[in-house]
């Protein structure tokens, strides 16, 4: 079943969040399995370069997860980095430059949110592989629904 572009970004990026949230940012290969299963009971089609965008994603939300832990409140901020950079790349539509880079860790302050400076960099690597995931998705997209199509 084919997504439309905007939910399954959106639906991707908060399936990926809440999975390293709820295994506390450390899982197994199994609990991965469980996660890719999850994923396609959500109607995505898992190939290979979808399991590697995935991946990605939650490797690095796993590293901000991972270096939050020790700050108060770190429940509230790879939920927060999250959806700042769904808003952020659509809003850009993944291409910024030090200015966007700036306003987006100015957002993520507005928000509340203290980062150090490795966990702003755990936060870029976040947002680095969102856009990355938001490229990927189009194409993943259009070759399901010619797919499909005869």
């Amino acid at each position: 079943m084919a997504k439309d572009f905007t939910n399954s970004f959106n639906e991707l990026v908060a399936l990926a969040t809440k999975f390293v949230e709820s295994q506390k940012g450390k899982w197994d290969h199994y609990a991965w399995l469980d996660f890719m299963s999850e994923i396609q009971k959500k109607g995505f089609d898992i190939n290979d370069d979808l399991q590697d965008q995935l991946g990605s994603v939650t490797e690095s939300m796993k590293k901000c997860y991972n270096a939050a832990a020790d700050t108060k409140g770190f429940q509230n901020i790879l939920g927060e980095i999250s959806e700042s950079s769904i808003e952020f790349v659509k809003k850009t539509k993944g291409v910024w430059d030090n200015a966007g880079w700036e306003s987006y860790v100015k957002d993520l302050q507005k928000k509340g949110l203290t980062l150090n400076e490795m966990t702003q960099s755990y936060a870029g690597n976040v947002l680095e592989s969102v856009k990355s995931l938001y490229s990927f998705i189009p194409a993943s997209t259009k070759s399901s629904k010619s797919a499909s199509v005869k």
